[in-house]
């Protein structure tokens, strides 16, 4: 047994994290996350921070928790957060409890996982407020708001215009778009052609051929002085600090937070960037009625999968009202008279 987890069978009336628990939860992060994991540091972050808080919760050693416990705390995440937070929560406290017991010496004092009897049914597939596509007013009221700070010499909201833009224009999937580098991207009169990985691994190249990504793009990428990144293998987005100078690779979770605050803006809430690729599909489906077309577009393997992707986001168009009315005889307007009171 690994010489750093042996006093976690120690010392079991703990309430406070301590330093061989702390330990237990950096070796099991590390462990289930793999090395070429996008935004990996913020995903350990993330997973450490959700197995601390379970514990202080609780008030307890691992070794000494229950499904009653497990109950107390999915209670208490259930009053506020979405369902499919709750069950990421509680995924990840199971999956720490898998891999503790995974060592025989510990799997002596920790005889169940106690989250699983707890556990929620994993939530449906495209069947929660992730997958809510926008509307079409809610769209442009978000972009509308971008867009006005952007107008004010905003480079963080410059480059926030033109990563909305490409999400609404190409459909790309949260860890494509964010692991554009600036090589993947090919400017052309009207439009541009990005190199993207799909998931499963292969390589797509993809038209965007509209000249609003392309104006978007350019804007932002010479407000920050980086139109040389086109032609690097640097990232294409950064984050900028106050005096406009690139940093760190920008990150789908601070894009997120800075997109929930424009939807805030505009009177939207409940607003997240899965919500961006679900509208593309929405438009798409809407205007073309054709499944192997919005299959194609999504990138989508399975017809299926893309079936019941568009059930769930798009607005069956009508084909058939001016059919009815043909048929109802027309009536004069029914006027209901106001109460004089």
């Amino acid at each position: 047994m690994n010489d750093s987890l042996a006093p976690i069978i120690a010392g079991r009336s703990v309430v406070v994290i301590s330093d061989p628990i702390e330990t237990a939860i950096t070796l099991w992060a590390e462990a289930s996350t793999r090395s070429e994991t996008r935004d990996r540091e913020e995903r350990l972050r993330d997973k450490r921070q959700i197995i601390r808080s379970f514990l202080q919760f609780v008030g307890k050693h691992p070794g000494d928790v229950d499904p009653m416990d497990v109950r107390a705390w999915r209670k208490h995440l259930e009053s506020e957060k979405s369902e499919n937070t709750v069950y990421s929560y509680l995924s990840r406290v199971s999956s720490f409890y898998e891999w503790l017991r995974k060592y025989p010496e510990i799997k002596d004092h920790i005889p169940s996982n106690p989250v699983s009897i707890m556990r929620p049914t994993a939530p449906r597939p495209y069947q929660t407020e992730k997958t809510k596509a926008w509307t079409d007013d809610e769209m442009n009221a978000i972009l509308d708001q971008v867009a006005a700070e952007a107008e004010r010499g905003s480079i963080h909201a410059l480059r926030d215009y033109a990563v909305t833009l490409f999400y609404l224009y190409s459909g790309l999937r949260r860890n494509e778009l964010f692991g554009l580098r600036g090589n993947d991207v090919e400017l052309k009169e009207d439009g541009l052609i990005v190199r993207y990985r799909r998931k499963g691994g292969k390589f797509q190249r993809r038209e965007v051929g509209h000249s609003d990504v392309h104006e978007a793009l350019v804007a932002y990428l010479k407000k920050s002085k980086r139109l040389s990144v086109l032609h690097t293998g640097d990232p294409l987005w950064t984050r900028h600090d106050r005096a406009g100078s690139p940093g760190a690779p920008l990150t789908s979770r601070s894009f997120a937070n800075n997109l929930k605050k424009y939807a805030a803006r505009a009177g939207i809430r409940a607003v997240n960037i899965h919500q961006t690729r679900h509208t593309y599909a929405r438009i798409i489906f809407e205007d073309s009625g054709d499944l192997l077309e919005t299959q194609s577009a999504l990138d989508h393997e399975s017809q299926a999968t893309t079936r019941v992707y568009v059930q769930t986001v798009a607005v069956k168009r009508d084909k058939h009202s001016d059919r009815i009315a043909r048929r109802i005889r027309r009536r004069e307007t029914v006027k209901v008279e106001e109460d004089a009171g």
